[in-house]
């Protein structure tokens, strides 16, 4: 080995014992390599530094046999195997190779060892399937709001016995509204109420800020009713004596202008779409259900069974009714072609004027119970599970009454 030391000019006596220092460790080291080491070269070089510099070297010296082959590579550092057994998994798997057997790897020799991969894009989404509509849940007979004549008995030409009340469609919370007052139908929002002064004509409430005005002044005009958009009201009105008297049917705008004659025709109701009015009439000997376009075209008859006070489903497709059975008023229901008619009622005493709740899962109507007591009543549209809501008070000409529901 050589060592040859290259010191800088001006170094202090401190550095001039440094140097030798390092020449003697050098020299140290050099021999732990033995006699069969390959002398190296070392160059050093000092450089002054104000202060005292210590270098300390340690070197340690393990000799490899001469072989005379390169020294082989360094072999990885192995891995410890995670899988619970020391035996390594068979290569095959499935029924030629056993059970397969999961090889669990650490985090870091993934990360190490496995080639970067492109990230797979991810799979187009199955179509999922469209769910099967759930029907809507069906409404409680309180959700509803009821709308109905009353009379207190006695002289029917006194005009204050007759009221208009309300109350929620199972009876509860009733109260009068409404005096004199006769024959009332909701608009289409519930807002407000269309209904017959006796002997003034038609006037309409308004729910929300007590307004009464005086849309219709006649004195036998009656039955007035909605178009869906509240703009305009049918009615029919009475021209004579009510037994002998010819009647026919008007629409007029929501504040009494614009009045339309249509066809004869008596207790009209608007469609919920608007498109038809429906009403009770006799062309010739044929009596029953007819409807008519507000403009007075399209006349056409439904049924031909004598029947009226009509009202539509809240989908415009059925028209449910009353209609004579041996004498005896019955409720019915037909579609709007005059197919699919079937009888719900099937009693002693009268049923009559039906009216669907906005749902359409109920229809109320008239009663006088088996000739037992005038109430209010609602059933299935399919005639089942008909219940007594409350007890009402009706005049003798019952078939000038009137119901109507909306929402609460």
């Amino acid at each position: 080995m050589r060592i040859q030391l290259f010191p800088r000019r001006g170094l202090t006596w401190r550095t001039a014992i440094a140097v030798p220092l390092m020449a003697f460790l050098l020299l140290l080291v050099a021999a732990c390599g033995g006699t069969d080491t390959t002398p190296e070269v070392v160059i050093v070089t000092a450089t002054h530094t104000p202060e005292p510099v210590v270098v300390v070297i340690t070197a340690t010296f393990t000799p490899t046999p001469d072989t005379g082959e390169p020294p082989p590579e360094p072999s990885p550092t192995p891995v410890p195997s995670l899988t619970p057994t020391s035996e390594e998994p068979s290569e095959s798997v499935g029924p030629a190779g056993g059970d397969p057997t999961a090889t669990l790897r650490s985090t870091t020799e993934a990360t190490a060892t496995s080639p970067p991969t492109e990230t797979p894009k991810p799979e187009e989404p199955a179509a999922t399937p469209t769910p099967k509509p759930t029907s809507a849940p069906q409404a409680s007979l309180s959700s509803y709001r009821v709308v109905y004549s009353n009379f207190d008995g006695g002289d029917q030409s006194d005009e204050f016995k007759y009221s208009v009340w309300m109350m929620r469609g199972d009876g509860q919370q009733a109260g009068e509204l409404l005096r004199p007052a006769i024959e009332p139908s909701f608009s289409a929002n519930g807002n407000k109420i269309a209904y017959y002064r006796p002997f003034t004509g038609i006037w309409v409430y308004n729910l929300s800020t007590k307004a009464n005005d005086h849309v219709v002044i006649s004195d036998y005009a009656e039955f007035g009713g909605f178009s869906p958009d509240g703009q305009k009201l049918v009615f029919h009105e009475w021209v004579g004596n009510w037994w002998s008297a010819d009647v026919n049917l008007y629409t007029v705008n929501a504040d009494g202008t614009g009045r339309a004659k249509l066809p004869q025709g008596i207790r009209p109701a608007w469609s919920p779409k608007g498109g038809l009015i429906t009403f009770d009439t006799c062309r010739g000997t044929s009596c029953g259900i007819f409807v008519v376009q507000p403009d007075g075209q399209g006349l056409r008859q439904v049924t031909s069974d004598g029947g009226g006070k009509a009202s539509w489903s809240p989908n415009g497709k059925r028209i449910v009714y009353s209609a004579d059975v041996a004498g005896d008023p019955e409720i019915f229901i037909v579609n709007l072609d005059g197919s699919g008619r079937k009888q719900l009622t099937d009693n002693t005493g009268n049923d009559t004027l039906p009216v669907f709740s906005p749902d359409g899962q109920y229809i109320y109507f008239l009663s006088d119970q088996n000739g037992t007591a005038w109430a209010i009543r609602a059933m299935k549209p399919d005639g089942t599970g008909v219940k007594t809501i409350r007890k009402v008070g009706v005049p003798p000409r019952w078939q000038f009454s009137r119901l109507w529901v909306t929402w609460w």
